[in-house]
């Protein structure tokens, strides 16, 4: 019985250090590197348009 635990929590660490290993090789990437962050004001409804290249409500696309 004593042997079966000991198995039971190095099969636990070990799960929890692949975890670590995943999120920390993951957090590393900028997922936002492309996303628009200047605010402007729609061409067609007026909408003040906070994040992003296309007007959520009318889906006209930002004049340069």
């Amino acid at each position: 019985m004593g042997i079966s635990l000991y198995v039971f929590f190095i099969i636990i660490f070990l799960f929890i250090g692949m975890v670590t290993m995943v999120a920390r090789s993951n957090s590393s990437e900028n997922f936002y590197s492309d996303l628009e962050v200047e605010e402007w004001d729609c061409h067609e409804c007026g909408f003040h348009v906070q994040v992003g290249n296309t007007c959520i409500y009318c889906n006209a696309i930002k004049q340069k």
